[in-house]
C-alpha cells in the first residue's frame, strides 16, 4: 500500500540550534503511528512541521508529502485550504486551544463553514453528532456551552470533535488523551480506531504513555534529542528493542512506570 504520509530527511533548526535531525518515516492509510520519547526530544516540533505551524524563526529542510502533495513548499493560503480538511491536529493543551469567548458549537462549526457548503442547519446537526460521538452529550454538554464551563478532559474532546469534523485523511494527536480518565480514554481511542478502519484515516499519535502505544499503535517511532533511534512495528519494537534507549524506556514500563518520566534518561552514545 502506498503511504499516505511520507517524511524524508526532515531537519528543523532554530537560531542555528538543531531540533530535528534527518527524520524519515512513512505512514499508511488506516494505520496508527506512535511517536514517543522524552520531553524535549522533538516530538511536538515534528507535529508542528507536519501542520505548517512552525514559529517564524524555525527553519525546516527535507520533504513532507501528503498523498501526492508536497507540503514543505505550500504557501500559507494553500495551508489554510487543507488544515482541518485533509489533515487536522488535536493540540496538547486543551485549556488554551479554544476561544474562551465563543460557544463550543460555533467553534466546531467554523471547520464546516471553512471547508464545506453545508447550511447553517446542517452544520448544527453535524456538530451535535460529533459531540455525541466524543461522549460529551452523555455528559450533559451541548453546543451552547462555553469552554470555561468544561473540564480539561471535556475541552480535549471538543478539540477532537473539531479535528474529526471534515473526516481528515491524517489526524495528528499530541498527547490528546492525557487529560482523560481511563474509561473516557478507552472510548476515545475506540472512536479513533473506528475512523481508521471505516474511513482509512491515518493517525500520528504523540504519547508518553507506553501502555497506550502498545495497545493501539501499529508502528512506533522512538525519538531522542531530535533523532529517530528506532522505528518499526509496535510488536517488534516492544518485543525485541534494539537500541539501548528504547530498552531503557521499556524497562521502566515493565517496572510499573507506564509513562516516560520528565527527568532525562541515561545518555547513550552510538558505538564508533
Amino acid at each position: 500500500m502506498m503511504p499516505l504520509l511520507h517524511v524524508h530527511a526532515l531537519s528543523v533548526q532554530s537560531l542555528a540550534r538543531p531540533i530535528l535531525h534527518n527524520l524519515s518515516f512513512a505512514l499508511e492509510p488506516g494505520k496508527i503511528l506512535a511517536v514517543t520519547g522524552e520531553s524535549g526530544s522533538g516530538k511536538s516540533t515534528l507535529a508542528l512541521s507536519l501542520m505548517g505551524l512552525l514559529p517564524p524563526d524555525f527553519q525546516a529542510q527535507g520533504s513532507i508529502r501528503l498523498e501526492n502533495m508536497e507540503l514543505s513548499t505550500l504557501s500559507e493560503p494553500d495551508w489554510c485550504k487543507i488544515r482541518g480538511k485533509r489533515l487536522a491536529m488535536v493540540f496538547q493543551e486543551p485549556m488554551t486551544a479554544l476561544n474562551p469567548t465563543r460557544r463550543i458549537g460555533a467553534q466546531i462549526g467554523d471547520t464546516f463553514r471553512l471547508h464545506t457548503t453545508l447550511s447553517h442547519r446542517e452544520i448544527g446537526a453535524q456538530t451535535r453528532i460529533l459531540l455525541e460521538q466524543v461522549g460529551l452529550s452523555k455528559a450533559g454538554v451541548n453546543e451552547r456551552a462555553y469552554p470555561h464551563q468544561l473540564s480539561g478532559g471535556q475541552r480535549q474532546r471538543v478539540l477532537l470533535a473539531m479535528a474529526l469534523a471534515c473526516q481528515p485523511a491524517l489526524l495528528i494527536a499530541d498527547e490528546f488523551t492525557t487529560a482523560l480518565d481511563a474509561r473516557t480514554q478507552a472510548a476515545i481511542m475506540a472512536l479513533v480506531t473506528r475512523r481508521c478502519e471505516t474511513h482509512g484515516m491515518a493517525v500520528l499519535m504523540i504519547s508518553h504513555d507506553l501502555g497506550l502505544v502498545r495497545r493501539h499503535a501499529d508502528h512506533v517511532l522512538v525519538m531522542k534529542d531530535g533523532t529517530c533511534v528506532e522505528q518499526g512495528p509496535t510488536a517488534s519494537v516492544f518485543g525485541a528493542p534494539r537500541h539501548p534507549y528504547t530498552q531503557a524506556l521499556l524497562a521502566m514500563s515493565l517496572h510499573g512506570t507506564a509513562r516516560i518520566p520528565l527527568t532525562p534518561l541515561p545518555v547513550f552514545t552510538a558505538p564508533s
